[in-house]
């Protein structure tokens, strides 16, 4: 199958972010992740067949991230996790579809549950792979991605391909991988990239969730961690699968895939939202008030200054007509805004 035509978009604060759209159906977005090229995709052994077999069931809507692929290249030394909230954003506004599938594995699932905390009425359901959810637990892991690109870029590139592919793919793995990142950027993204997703984002986590852990990933291991904090989301479903590769065996996974969506109600809203013109970052902000967050703490979970927190805050109560925090805490509650 040949990879669909690539079109750009431009996020924010200024990177091009090239994203490609295949198939018809729900849509379904899958996260960037260990490759990392909207066209190359679609020849990289084990995501080959995630690519097409996702493309024959849904709306498949692929992109690359800044500092990868055929997006722009160049990150900025400030670069931080954060910046790929912005290119996913990027590509969801300009498409804007109807609510979608969030598929995320290893170091895009803080960026999926970002996304869905701040957007649930553009989510309809959650994949992610198991793994992610441990963030940088493992040792070998962090060494991996943390150090080897920096220290030999060629040995890096060899170790990542043996680990995931079979050894007669190794050769052209590499070649692909070359064509995805530069050692830079990908270093850059590495030192961010594994920062551990906080308890109490998966805690607020209310979308549909599907697990998906392929057993032979890193060993095999179930990571005691990460199934503890999987226990934390409200609606989760826990799959095993085969595979090494990041995402599993593709078969397996779009098959349990299908099955988890078949199993969810048409319409599941996340909840009623006020009708007193609340902006989506107004709404992010009163559902951490009535959590019991106070400014500080919420500026830290945002990434926003204090003034601009007390800013969102006068306004929610200017615009649900309330004086105080404990009134808005309960405006919140009875609209299933919290």
């Amino acid at each position: 199958m040949d990879a669909p035509p690539v079109h750009y978009v431009t996020t924010r604060d200024g990177y091009s972010i090239a994203y490609a759209v295949s198939g018809e159906g729900r849509p379904y977005v899958l996260m960037p992740g260990a490759f990392e090229h909207v066209q190359l995709a679609w020849q990289y052994p084990k995501l080959q067949p995630w690519v097409e077999g996702l493309s024959a069931r849904f709306q498949l809507i692929q992109f690359d991230e800044r500092g990868a692929g055929m997006s722009t290249r160049g990150l900025k030394e400030s670069h931080s996790v954060e910046d790929y909230l912005l290119d996913l954003e990027a590509v969801i506004e300009h498409l804007n579809p109807e609510p979608i599938v969030l598929h995320a594995a290893t170091t895009r699932v803080t960026t999926a549950v970002q996304f869905a905390l701040k957007h649930p009425d553009r989510v309809f359901a959650l994949v992610m792979n198991q793994g992610g959810l441990a963030g940088a637990s493992s040792q070998t892991q962090s060494a991996f991605f943390n150090t080897l690109p920096d220290a030999n870029w060629d040995i890096f590139h060899r170790s990542l391909a043996s680990q995931y592919q079979e050894p007669e793919d190794v050769p052209r793995s590499i070649a692909l991988l070359n064509q995805a990142f530069d050692q830079k950027d990908f270093a850059l993204r590495m030192k961010v990239a594994l920062r551990r997703l906080p308890d109490e984002s998966l805690t607020r986590l209310t979308r549909p969730t599907l697990i998906l852990h392929p057993r032979d990933y890193w060993g095999g291991a179930i990571s005691a961690d990460a199934a503890m904090r999987g226990a934390q989301l409200a609606k989760a479903t826990f799959t095993v699968i085969d595979g090494r590769f990041a995402l599993g065996d593709a078969e397996q996974g779009i098959r349990a895939t299908e099955a988890f969506l078949a199993s969810l109600p048409e319409v599941d809203s996340p909840g009623p939202h006020s009708d007193a013109g609340l902006s989506e970052r107004e709404l992010e902000v009163l559902r951490l008030v009535a959590a019991g967050r106070s400014n500080q703490q919420i500026a830290a979970e945002l990434v926003i200054s204090p003034n601009t927190v007390n800013r969102h805050v006068s306004n929610i109560l200017n615009k649900i007509g309330v004086a105080n925090r404990a009134q808005a805490t309960a405006y919140a509650k009875d609209m299933g805004i919290a």
